[in-house]
């Protein structure tokens, strides 16, 4: 009965795809040992440093705000790398890959707000923005050749 429940559950959810033994990084030559060799977990990782930087700016009002919601999007961005990989299958490392990208355009979207709110300028939010359209685009591609690998 149990054997029954799982060759189910894999029928019902076959997106999860082969185990990360074959995975490498669009560019990459090397297969991956660990999230933290992927490109873009490390563009999230200094996204989250620039936007910890930038939020500092912010009038005290807005710590439980925007403060806090760019903050926790920014962490999304490397958290949702870091989960999918620990799920060990491509298609959780694509779906992983799905929200962090959500996240980085979250981001993206709430910097704006700032700067619409004058809490932040263009020249501040510079590198940042530079970042998140290269992370959003190395998501991207990432993502496209996992899809190429089902």
């Amino acid at each position: 009965m149990e054997q029954d429940e799982s060759r189910k559950w894999h029928l019902e959810y076959p997106q999860i795809g082969p185990d990360l033994s074959l995975v490498s990084e669009p560019g990459s030559t090397q297969r991956a040992q660990n999230f933290k060799d992927f490109r873009v977990w490390q563009q999230g990782q200094d996204l989250v440093t620039l936007v910890y930087s930038l939020v500092r700016k912010f009038p005290r009002e807005e710590t439980y705000g925007l403060t806090s919601q760019l903050k926790r999007a920014s962490v999304s961005v490397p958290s949702n790398i870091a989960e999918g990989w620990g799920r060990n299958r491509t298609g959780y490392l694509n779906l992983g890959l799905c929200y962090a990208r959500g996240s980085v355009h979250e981001v993206e979207s709430q910097l704006i707000t700032a700067i619409n709110l004058g809490y932040l300028n263009k020249a501040e939010t510079a590198t940042a923005m530079d970042l998140i359209m290269r992370c959003s685009a190395g998501l991207l591609n990432f993502m496209s050749k996992l899809e190429i690998k089902r």
